[in-house]
């Protein structure tokens, strides 16, 4: 098995180690989270800081970094450099073999990959939700649990589909953009824009 690090150790750090010792691909050999002022081995595992993460790496060990926010996984990501990631992929989750996911991403309980669906790198698809065939996710984006992207969506960088939120197909949702949970989102998205309800409308900002 694979040795991996993860970076976080909040709460969507609990549900990728659980889900990556459920794969039984993969080894966690430690934790780097800057809540931890110094090196420490427990449990045959060692936590450390991140801000020391360039002594951890190596041609051998990949990575993973279990962080639930969007922009600060992408950040992560950029100072890492040019590390190799692992891809978790729960067992209970149903992947079509013609489906690309992207080193760095992760497919939780129940949700569905369709035929030619494209996952980029550090995306969480969320437990249940459902991509349907044709999909391109960019890269650090989150679709939410049992949220429903039909087919031929394209989704931009860093976009957060909330749960339960249904995006109708052939759309496509602009870079950074938040669609609010239970939104149905029946057209394109702009580049930053939060978007609720049924159908969704752009939320203003105040001024």
């Amino acid at each position: 098995m694979r040795n991996v690090i993860i970076v976080g150790d909040g709460g969507h750090s609990k549900v990728v180690r659980e889900c990556l010792e459920q794969q039984g691909v993969y080894t966690i050999t430690g934790i780097l989270d800057n809540k931890y002022t110094s090196y420490e081995e427990k449990g045959g595992q060692f936590h450390a800081p991140f801000s020391d993460f360039e002594q951890f790496k190596n041609e051998e060990t990949l990575w993973f970094i279990a962080i639930g926010d969007n922009k600060a996984r992408a950040e992560v990501a950029a100072k890492l450099g040019d590390v190799s990631y692992a891809t978790i992929i729960h067992p209970t989750a149903i992947v079509s073999k013609t489906a690309m996911i992207e080193p760095g991403s992760i497919i939780m309980p129940l949700a569905v990959i369709q035929p030619d669906s494209v996952i980029g790198s550090h995306t969480i698809i969320n437990t249940g939700a459902i991509i349907e065939h044709d999909v391109i996710i960019s890269e650090a984006a989150h679709v939410s649990p049992r949220a429903t992207v039909t087919g031929g969506v394209k989704i931009g960088a860093r976009v957060h589909v909330g749960a339960s939120a249904v995006v109708n197909p052939g759309l496509h949702l602009g870079d950074y953009s938040i669609i609010g949970a239970g939104a149905v989102v029946v057209g394109d998205t702009e580049p930053g824009g939060t978007y609720v309800g049924v159908p969704a409308r752009k939320l203003e900002k105040q001024p």
